[in-house]
């Protein structure tokens, strides 16, 4: 009943030409006046008893915009699918001016999805990253520990140096006026690190316990608060303890001070977390490098309005990223040619391998197991407390987006992962620490 013809315009993009018979038209367009008919009332007719030929006169514009609705909606579909074509974008409908006697007609512009067929996977090569923990990755570890756990140990007379803590209460005044957020009571001060306004930590040097004094600043042009900024203000202040900085002098201490009951169970807990830090960034390194592979064993192009829209999306995820963190997106920042640059590449090969990946499911029948899922929930909850795992696998079970997007990623790796098996590839093995080195030289 329906007949379709196909047209390239350009590489993934074509026109479908999609003729109904007449009398299809015909019929729909009965169906549409007969509604009309029971539901309008005109003068000097009873309701439903109008005839046709006065519907047809009075309301024939309708009757043919209703039809071609109804015509649209029906056979849309079919349409599609008789095109053999995978649209990547809502096709673009036209109609012409003047309709054939014999036909309904409407065209669809299609811009469609490449059609790649996957190379002989035994041929790529790639390397395949193992990520080691060594001793020095552990020692780098121990030295971050001991730099940053520090205890105070309360001094009656000790007169406060860089780096101890101080206990202060204090209210704030511009002019012999107080002002909104300048008072404090028993806040905590470690002198040295420069939390307060420049020049507040500075005047405490030397003071001890139950000392009051005056303390006098500036405030920053550009302080975060409008009615401050660029303000002198003094802070009428009482030191009420200073506690003397301790740090650990020896691995027992330190484990003591995290809550461990040895140095050894210390010592077991690091490089538990260095070995599973490890074996992410090599499943990760690996998995770059065969998405890196893939795509370059594969070449497509896509059509400009799948990029542009997938681009929309990109600039959307990254504006939510940055405002997860405390930035904002600004309009420059937004409008400028590299970051449009960038993102353009991420779309690309976002698309890239959604075509790709797609294709390694269904030609190599990859799917997931009941009982893998089921693995997948339970490394999910190993991050919460273990009196708390039960609770949140549940709320992952019972919720369908997070089941969708924990299956996605499964698959996903699981398709890499059947990649790397296929592949030559090369074990290049790298201590931990190498590995950040080289990631943060990337980065920069």
């Amino acid at each position: 009943m329906i007949q379709t013809e196909v047209k390239k315009l350009g590489e993934n993009e074509h026109e479908v030409e999609v003729r109904l018979p007449k009398s299809e038209y015909d019929r729909v367009y009965a169906e549409e006046k007969g509604k009309l008919a029971t539901q309008v009332k005109l003068p000097g007719f009873r309701p439903g008893k109008t005839p046709g030929h006065v519907i047809e006169k009075q309301f024939g514009p309708k009757i043919h915009e209703d039809t071609v609705s109804q015509l649209l909606q029906q056979h849309y579909v079919a349409a599609i699918e008789s095109s053999e074509l995978t649209p990547a974008l809502q096709p673009e409908l036209s109609l012409p001016k003047v309709q054939p006697d014999d036909a309904f007609v409407f065209t669809l512009k299609v811009a469609s999805w490449p059609e790649v067929s996957l190379t002989d996977l035994s041929k790529l090569s790639f390397d395949e990253t193992e990520v080691s923990v060594d001793d020095k990755d552990i020692a780098s570890v121990l030295e971050r520990l001991y730099k940053s756990q520090v205890s105070y140990e309360v001094k009656e007379d000790r007169a406060a140096e860089k780096g101890d803590q101080l206990h202060l209460d204090f209210e704030g005044f511009i002019g012999d006026e107080a002002f909104d957020g300048g008072k404090g009571e028993n806040v905590a001060l470690v002198l040295g690190e420069g939390r307060f306004i420049p020049g507040f930590e500075d005047q405490l040097l030397g003071k001890k316990a139950g000392e009051s004094c005056e303390v006098k600043v500036s405030f920053p042009d550009d302080y975060a608060a409008p009615n401050l900024a660029g303000k002198e203000a003094r802070f009428e202040t009482t030191v009420k303890s200073v506690g003397e900085a301790t740090k650990a002098k020896d691995d027992e201490t330190l484990a003591k001070m995290l809550n461990f009951d040895d140095a050894k169970a210390m010592m077991e807990d690091i490089r538990q977390g260095l070995e599973k830090e490890a074996s992410k960034a090599s499943k990760d390194t690996t998995r770059e490098s065969a998405l890196d592979a893939l795509i370059a064993a594969h070449k497509m192009t896509f059509p400009e309005g799948l990029i542009a829209e997938d681009m929309k999306a990109t600039t959307a995820r990254v504006i939510q990223n940055m405002k997860q963190q405390g930035m904002d997106a600004t309009d420059e920042m937004l409008q400028d040619d590299a970051f449009k640059a960038e993102v353009r590449t991420r779309s690309i090969r976002g698309l890239q391998l959604s075509v790709l990946l797609q294709n390694i499911r269904k030609d190599f029948d990859i799917s997931l197991t009941d009982e893998e899922i089921d693995a997948g929930v339970d490394d999910m909850v190993l991050a919460y407390p273990e009196n708390m795992r039960d609770d949140y696998a549940k709320y992952i079970r019972d919720n369908q987006e997070q089941m969708d997007g924990l299956k996605a990623s499964m698959l996903e790796q699981k398709c890499i992962d059947y990649v790397v098996g296929q592949a030559k590839t090369k074990t290049v093995g790298k201590t931990l620490a190498a590995w950040q080195k080289e990631k943060d030289k990337a980065i920069t």
